[in-house]
């Protein structure tokens, strides 16, 4: 057995195997059960739905980890759609600048050939 820095054995901790032979890790029951409630669902949803499910007790306090753990490196479900760092598409903030060049551009072509303009560029 590996033994750790301070010379106790190291906790080795095997997969819980499936009725089917396959075998599912804890973090792997957290994204099924995740998948199933959805990301918003709460540790206690998940705990029961877990035991339920795979008939495994983890822990709250694991389930709350694994799943903050998804949402930050961004593991499937939890993921925002968009990039980060990005504002969306066709959003944002619209600035005084922006209004005004609006304006000159229908004061010198006209509203009806502007709104043609944007219609051709959306």
């Amino acid at each position: 057995m590996a033994k750790n820095r301070v010379g106790r054995p190291a906790k080795v901790e095997e997969p819980a195997t499936e009725s089917d032979g396959t075998s599912m890790s804890k973090m792997d029951k957290v994204k099924a059960a995740l998948s199933s409630l959805g990301p918003d669902a709460k540790p206690e949803a998940i705990h029961e739905h877990i035991l339920t499910t795979y008939n495994t007790d983890l822990p709250k306090t694991i389930i709350s980890n694994y799943k903050s753990n998804i949402k930050r490196k961004g593991g499937g479900l939890l993921r925002s759609s968009g990039k980060p760092g990005r504002k969306p598409a066709g959003g944002g903030d619209i600035r005084i600048d922006d209004l005004e060049a609006v304006r000159a551009l229908v004061s010198r072509l006209g509203a009806a050939h502007v709104r043609r303009l944007v219609d051709v560029l959306s």
